[in-house]
């Protein structure tokens, strides 16, 4: 069962204003605190209550293939990883509001782009524009657990 529009934008919301407010007061770009890892952790925690994102993986890397080789130290990949988080990888890849996808790392669908944070650390911004069909990327859609 999908959550509705109404809840994914809440949540999408609250993620935001609390990465933003992160940004603010930290006043750098830091890995597992206001990267996008952190944004999909928020998001998920917003949606579900309690986010099992911090369950596997603990929050310090220097790059994004280091947390991908920390997942897999953990017996993952990226699509087992958001399934274990209650997420279900989209098949047909075409991505809808509320999605999650990763390529160089996390971003979430706000239903017209892609949003996620950046190393400038300016809190959440459009990443990329959204594409009927993102071939490049593993797609999840969140579901109630």
């Amino acid at each position: 069962m999908y959550y509705e529009q109404h809840e994914l934008v809440a949540a999408l919301k609250k993620a935001t204003h609390e990465l933003d407010m992160r940004a603010r007061w930290l006043g750098e770009y830091q890995r597992g605190f206001n990267d996008c890892f952190a944004f999909l952790a928020l998001y998920d925690e917003y949606l579900s209550g309690k986010s099992r994102a911090f369950d596997k993986v603990d929050f310090h890397w220097n790059t994004t293939r280091e947390f991908v080789g920390k997942l897999y130290k953990a017996g993952y990949i990226i699509p087992s990883y958001l399934e274990y988080c209650g997420f279900e990888i989209v098949k047909n890849k075409r991505p809808i509001l509320g999605d999650v996808g990763f390529m160089n790392g996390a971003m979430i669908s706000n239903g017209s782009s892609w949003v996620s944070t950046n190393e400038h650390n300016h809190g959440v911004m459009p990443y990329k524009q959204m594409f009927y069909y993102e071939h490049d990327m593993v797609i999840a859609r969140p579901t109630r657990s």
